[in-house]
């Protein structure tokens, strides 16, 4: 009946059944109610009649009848009876004009009344008249027989038909009220009966309104409850044209959405596993270090992170593959700088042993004064091999300063590098905050991950194992990045005490080479003062006791060599120690770095 209506439409019939119900009793009301108002005005003007005439005879009597029978008794004066007879005179017109006034808007009632009580109001008035002038007359005894004879012929007619009239017009009274009471049973009861039809009526209509809306929400309901449930086929079906039918159709064409799109969904999860597990297989193999790896790159949310990977695994690889590179030339400069330590600290000990041998020579020419006549051509031989000495010491103090000048400058060169390499290190620094960002990132994925499957429900249980996964990735991922940030922390600090070591060993080498150009300016006067002991030999005899003061400054100055050439080779055995702690820093850092796979060099 309503289902194919619309919920409005059934509200107005039944709002309209209920208004139409209301007015049908108000208009029975209403009718009944002007129909007794009708009667009542009747029966009003009924009893205002009857009082009027019964006002009129009441009047009559005292006026006229009761001031006769007291002026006959004696018991009432003249002048006061003269002007209560005035009065009644006057009260009488006064009645009678307001009663035909009353009765003047009905021209029949009006005739009525002329014809009914003409003769009569005469005769009253005749008899107010006659009473008059027998009491201006004071005669008692007329008045008396007046009285008795004649009294009643005045009055009683007009009395008779005011008593007549006043009953009857309570008698129409009577029955005005009984058939008011009479129309306000049968009103009531038609009121009652419209009142129980429009109740039936509306019963009716609002169960039926009732049900046909409680019934689709009803369907609704249990729908709803079903897909609740899990049953994600459940469809209301419902096929009204109302705004229920409307809703229901709404509900069934969303659920046939969501179903679509929970499709889709899984499908998309499936991929994001896949992708998920591929990416965590990378971080497997790149967590045992090797930088080898190339993650695949999906094309979903996992891409970015993956190129991510990529770009810092290649970065990685190729600030280690510096450092590598770095490291071997500093092992190479370092064994380079041990070997020259090596040869310097030889030609050092060679320089000692024939300065100690050049002491000796000294000393044996020093007690071999008092021979020298004797020994002019030994003499002359041994200032001629100890000018070649001399000539030999001094070449080899040269090659000392160019060989320490030559470490110097390797020194520099390895510091040069040694400091790149700390520049290098600084970029893993940076690369290993990249990572650390990564890592923050992919936790936060992860937990947002999390929370996404937690709001899934049942249906992001998966997800939130792929989202701990990825959580166990970030971990991973911090570890490794803190293992990498401890290496290059190691890194760092090898290459500070190596810059401290090469600084020193600069500083040691410059003071060697400044040793050895001393050394060489003594060595070359003391080639001076050999070749002028050669030149001098001949002369020996003649300037023995000059030559006895030569040979003293002679050895006070060999004296002074032996000192230098003893802490010169006492500087290049220490900067043959450093250069030896040179060597194992940098077997350290290559160790170091030789931990991580990394690429072949293109």
């Amino acid at each position: 009946m309503f289902s194919n209506s619309k919920i409005s439409r059934r509200l107005i019939v039944l709002i309209g059944a209920l208004t139409l119900t209301i007015m049908s009793i108000g208009g029975v009301t209403l009718l009944g109610m002007n129909g007794m108002v009708a009667d009542t005005a009747t029966l009003n003007a009924k009893t205002a009649e009857a009082a009027a005439f019964t006002r009129i005879a009441g009047s009559v009597r005292y006026y006229m009848v009761d001031v006769a029978q007291q002026l006959s008794a004696e018991t009432l004066g003249w002048d006061e009876a003269d002007r209560l007879i005035k009065s009644g005179t006057e009260e009488f017109e006064r009645l009678w004009q307001a009663q035909l006034a009353r009765v003047a808007a009905s021209p029949e009632n009006r005739e009525f009344l002329e014809d009914t009580f003409g003769i009569e109001i005469g005769q009253v008035r005749e008899g107010y008249a006659v009473m008059s002038e027998l009491v201006t007359t004071r005669d008692i005894n007329r008045l008396v027989v007046w009285g008795l004879t004649d009294l009643s012929g005045y009055v009683d007619p007009f009395l008779n038909a005011a008593d007549a009239l006043s009953t009857l017009s309570s008698v129409e009274a009577q029955a005005i009220f009984e058939e008011n009471e009479r129309l306000a049973h049968l009103y009531l009861t038609v009121a009652a009966a419209v009142i129980l039809i429009g109740l039936l009526a509306a019963a009716f209509l609002g169960s039926r309104v009732y049900l046909s809306i409680t019934g689709p929400i009803s369907t609704i309901s249990d729908t709803v409850k079903k897909v609740a449930r899990g049953d994600l086929d459940a469809r209301t079906k419902l096929e009204t044209q109302d705004e229920l039918g409307e809703l229901a159709g709404a509900f069934d064409k969303m659920l046939d959405e969501r179903v679509s799109s929970m499709v889709r969904a899984s499908d998309d999860n499936e991929k994001l596993n896949n992708s998920v597990i591929t990416l965590l297989e990378a971080v497997s193999e790149l967590s045992n270090r090797d930088l080898t790896v190339h993650v695949p790159i999906a094309e979903d949310v996992t891409g970015p992170v993956a190129d991510a990977m990529n770009m810092l695994t290649t970065e990685t690889a190729r600030v280690l593959s510096d450092i590598r590179q770095i490291s071997n030339r500093v092992a190479e400069a370092a064994s380079m700088v041990e070997s020259q330590g090596s040869k310097i600290n030889q030609l050092a000990d060679e320089e000692r042993q024939i300065i100690e041998d050049t002491m000796g020579k000294l000393d044996e020419a020093s007690q071999a004064m008092i021979l020298i006549a004797r020994q002019a051509k030994a003499s002359n031989d041994i200032a001629t091999r100890a000018t070649a000495s001399t000539q030999e010491a001094l070449e080899t103090v040269s090659r000392t300063a160019i060989g320490m000048n030559e470490i110097r400058e390797t020194i520099a060169e390895t510091e040069k590098r040694i400091k790149r390499l700390g520049e290098r290190s600084q970029e893993i620094n940076g690369v290993v905050e990249i990572i650390n960002n990564i890592a923050e990132r992919t936790h936060i994925l992860s937990l947002n991950a999390s929370m996404q499957a937690a709001a899934a429900g049942d249906a992001g249980r998966g997800f939130a194992v792929v989202a701990n996964e990825v959580q166990r990735l970030a971990e991973s991922s911090r570890d490794s990045t803190s293992e990498i940030a401890g290496l290059v922390n190691n890194i760092q600090a090898e290459t500070a005490e190596t810059m401290a070591a090469m600084n020193r060993a600069i500083a040691q080498v410059v003071e060697g080479s400044e040793l050895a150009q001393t050394s060489g300016v003594k060595m070359q006067a003391t080639q001076e003062t050999t070749a002028e002991l050669v030149s001098s030999v001949e002369q020996i005899a003649k300037r023995s006791m000059l030559q006895a003061q030569f040979s003293k400054v002679l050895r006070s100055q060999t004296e002074q060599a032996q000192k230098s050439t003893e802490e010169t080779n006492a500087e290049i055995k220490l900067q043959a120690d450093q250069t030896t702690n040179l060597v194992s820093f940098s077997r350290q850092l290559l160790d170091s770095v030789n931990v991580f796979k990394l690429p072949e060099a293109s």
